[in-house]
């Protein structure tokens, strides 16, 4: 039987329903394979010319550097000359916003993006991604770039279901994998024997003044 990809709003569909059953939904093939490719060349000369930084945990004067507990570093994003391929997953997720404040009425105002880069042997310890203190993050947005990965490598994602019962969720870093889910859902990054890529995302209720 012969494959055929899912159309536009196939893809569309798929996510929603299994945001609006499940808390989350994964995608493979959300995007093309050299569009995939392209965005991890623009990831990776952003790493060389030293763009990244480390992550921490935490908001405003709260946030800090924890290594024990987050391994990766990141490069924020805005649409820009620099990142063609990047701008083209971006405009997708825009559009994907969109829909999802027509069929699901979110009233997601904004995104914000960063690039991610995990070292072999770094993860990121079981968390949420809505703030305590602040509930602006809804939606959460992983795109993986990782071409050829094998699953002994591990380096999964595993969501935590917030219904009773529920086993975990157990996520590969596929290149051209989308995963969405509600940024309060619990989740961890398990360390892969690897580095790892991907552009990691949010949906906002309200608009960024930065």
């Amino acid at each position: 039987m012969e494959l055929h990809a899912l159309s536009l709003d196939d893809q569309y569909n798929k996510l929603i329903d299994g945001l609006y059953q499940n808390g989350y939904c994964v995608l493979d093939d959300f995007i093309s394979t050299d569009t995939c490719a392209g965005i991890l060349s623009e990831l990776q000369k952003e790493q060389t010319e030293g763009s990244f930084h480390k992550a921490g945990v935490g908001k405003d004067a709260e946030h800090k550097i924890v290594h024990t507990i987050r391994g990766d570093y990141i490069k924020w994003l805005e649409t820009d000359e620099a990142h063609p391929h990047t701008n083209l997953y971006l405009a997708k997720l825009q559009e994907l916003r969109q829909v999802l404040n027509r069929q699901c009425f979110l009233g997601l105002q904004d995104i914000e993006v960063h690039m991610t880069q995990y070292p072999a042997h770094s993860g990121y310890h079981r968390h949420v991604d809505a703030f305590h203190k602040d509930d602006n993050r809804c939606i959460s947005v992983v795109l993986y770039l990782n071409f050829d990965w094998l699953e002994s490598y591990n380096g999964r994602l595993i969501l935590y279901p917030d219904v009773t019962p529920a086993a975990p969720i157990e996520i590969y870093p596929k290149a051209g994998r989308l995963t969405l889910f509600e940024s309060t859902l619990e989740h961890e990054v398990i360390p892969a024997t690897q580095k790892r890529y991907s552009i990691t995302g949010w949906m906002l209720r309200e608009k960024r003044f930065f």
